[in-house]
């Protein structure tokens, strides 16, 4: 448990995004979307959000937030909305899950944003909206 929170506090003290990586979150109108089947996408998702190896810092996106943790009051507001980490890392004032989901992916998890047009992000992006939301929710009434 201990280094599960040494992880996480050294995730958490990750320096701030260059511009680059910044206007790399925001989805851009000739960025392509996911085509692909929807059927088993919200299992991909769950799948996804439980692999520890979708990123290169050996965290799941559970790791940090099982059963609500590490999120704050703001996750009650539907998409977009505002983050502080995600704030004090770009600037952003506001983002939607799917850009959570990209800027996790370079911060957090220390690796390669998702493809725009990938069913990662596409099922990741989901969960997220479906699941883990609507249950943070329930849970922080």
């Amino acid at each position: 448990m201990k280094i599960k929170i040494l992880a996480i506090a050294a995730v958490l003290t990750l320096t701030a995004c260059d511009d680059d990586q910044i206007s790399t979150v925001v989805r851009q109108a000739s960025d392509p979307v996911y085509s692909g089947s929807q059927e088993g996408l919200l299992s991909y998702g769950e799948q996804l959000w439980q692999d520890p190896t979708i990123g290169n810092s050996g965290l799941a996106c559970g790791t940090c937030h099982t059963g609500g943790s590490a999120l704050n009051a703001t996750f009650k507001q539907p998409y977009p909305h505002y983050v502080a980490m995600v704030e004090d890392q770009t600037g952003l004032m506001s983002v939607t899950a799917e850009q959570m989901v990209q800027f996790c992916m370079l911060k957090p998890m220390q690796a390669d944003m998702f493809a725009w047009d990938s069913k990662e992000l596409a099922a990741l992006t989901l969960y997220v909206e479906s699941v883990v939301q609507p249950e943070y929710i329930k849970q922080h009434p």
